[in-house]
This record gives C-alpha cells, structure tokens and sequence, in this order.
C-alpha cells in the first residue's frame, strides 16, 4: 500500500492533483457555495427573526435597495471618502518614496519604521485615533494645549464632515505605507544613469522627475489607484471603532459596507442583505476589472 502511494505520488499529474483538490474543495465549500446560497437569498423576502415567512420576491430586493435613500448617501459619503482618501494617498505616498530613495544617515530605519501604521490591524488603527482624537483627553488636544495653539481641549468631531474627514484620515495614514512601498520599489529599478545623462543635458530637478520618474511610476501608479480605491470602498473596522460610540457621527460616516452589516445582522433581512450585497460586489468587480486591465498592460 505504501509503495502504491509512493508511486502515485510519483507522478507530476497525480501530485498536482493531490496538491490542488484539497484546496479547491476549501474554496467551493466556503466562498462559492455561500454565495450562491447568498445569491438565493436576494430573491426572498427572508429575515431570519422570522424564518416562517420565507417567500419568493425575484427582483423585489434589488428595486428596494435601488430606491433606498439611505442606502444612496452611503455611496455618496464613500465616493467622498475615496476621492479624498485616494488622493491623499497618492501624494503622500509619492511624497514619501521620493524621500526614502535619496541617500541619507538613517535611511533603513525610517524605511522600517514607514510600513508601522500599514501593519497595525484596522480595529486598532480605529482605536488608537479615537484616543487620539478624544475631545476629553485625547493626544492631540494635549499636544496643541501644551504648544498653546488652543486655550481648551476641543471636540473634534464636531459635525458629519468633520467625523468623515477623520475617518478619511484614518485610513490614509494606515493605507499609504503600503503604496509608499510600491512607489519605493519601482523608484529603486529606475538607472542612475538616466538622471546623470539628464542632468549633463542640463535638465533641473523639475524637468528629471516631469520626465523620467513619473513616466516610470506610471503603470504602478495606475494599479496603486485602484487598490486604494478598493481599499477604501471596503473600509470598515476603522470607521466602526472610530465612531461606533457615538451615534449620530456612526451614522454620518456610514458607508455601504456598515448599512449592509447592519441591513443582514442588524435588522436580520437577510434577503435585501444579500441583494446588497450584491450590488456592492458589481462596483467592486468594475473596480477590480480595471485593476487586472492595468496588471495586464504592465506585464505587456
């Protein structure tokens, strides 16, 4: 028996067979086959407080969804969110990438100590500025109180804007590392030489990153935009733990992600939970179609 095995596993075919089968049964068993469960879901009118009253609705829960106000101002307050958050990003991380390529005393550490924020789990990024942010006893208002740049300690979340720009502010310091690092990489496989032969040409500062590193970054840039995008369309832990304790600011940085959880958990209707889902997914596969766009045009 033992020779047997041996000898089956001998065989390329049989190996990569033993070696795939397992993990592809993982993943009909815990992704595809809940979401087809989820996708049956959508065309009932199912809440799961009342699991006597299951019916059949087809499309019902996709036109309820389509006509629900809230539901629309979490896409406009996530289309804020990734508007600012991603251009934020974007600069900084640039920002960033130009300084860490440049030779000075340090360099290594720094370059450590930037990926810091990108590998602290969201629920603790929420929670870290939340303290920060504390109207009563947060570090920010120590800092500016000690600096005497305000007379009392302020709550800074003081209206919806100001409770979605924090939010937004979250996420940008716990994503742009992790684009810092992309911009890094391609910034290092740039030749020197092409800046030496630039600047013998006379060409400034100005015109060498107009000209040689932008073009460079180009197709990097393009593919870290649509994960920044997708990352901030799915942000969740950091706005919950940010703004979770208080009500009326939770409500202003609700965003599509949030209603769903509440939609399906919340309130139990996992019928119109599913549907939401649903659409969701069809934003973000338009995001994620152009992200492989991008991949693939890179690889070309």
């Amino acid at each position: 028996m033992k020779n047997r095995v041996s000898r089956w596993l001998n065989n390329e075919q049989h190996l990569a067979y033993s070696i795939l089968i397992p993990g592809c049964a993982l993943v009909l068993v815990f992704a595809y086959l809940p979401a087809i469960q989820s996708l049956r879901f959508s065309f009932l009118r199912y809440n799961i407080k009342m699991p006597g009253a299951v019916k059949f609705i087809g499309l019902e829960n996709y036109q309820k969804i389509l006509a629900d106000a809230v539901f629309w101002q979490t896409v406009g307050r996530v289309i804020y969110f990734m508007t600012v958050g991603g251009l934020l990003v974007m600069l900084l991380a640039l920002g960033m990438a130009l300084v860490l390529n440049q030779e000075f005393p340090g360099r290594a550490l720094l370059r450590t100590l930037v990926i810091l924020p990108w590998a602290i789990p969201p629920v603790v990024n929420g929670f870290l500025w939340k303290w920060i942010l504390n109207g009563d006893y947060g570090a920010l208002n120590g800092l500016l109180y000690q600096l005497g740049l305000i007379q009392e300690y302020q709550f800074w979340m003081a209206n919806a804007l100001a409770a979605l720009s924090f939010a937004v502010m979250t996420f940008v310091w716990r994503y742009t590392p992790f684009i810092t690092i992309l911009f890094l990489g391609v910034l290092q496989s740039i030749p020197g030489e092409l800046y030496e032969q630039a600047t013998v040409d006379g060409a400034g500062a100005l015109r060498r990153f107009w000209y040689i590193t932008l073009p460079m970054l180009s197709n990097v840039g393009a593919i870290a935009i649509i994960l920044t995008l997708i990352a901030a369309f799915t942000v969740f832990d950091d706005i919950v733990t940010l703004t979770g304790s208080y009500p009326t600011f939770y409500d202003a940085t609700k965003t599509p992600m949030i209603y769903n959880y509440e939609m399906t958990f919340g309130m139990g209707r996992f019928g119109r939970g599913s549907a939401m889902a649903y659409l969701i997914g069809l934003l973000l596969f338009a995001l994620t179609f152009f992200y492989i766009r991008m991949s693939l045009k890179k690889e070309d």
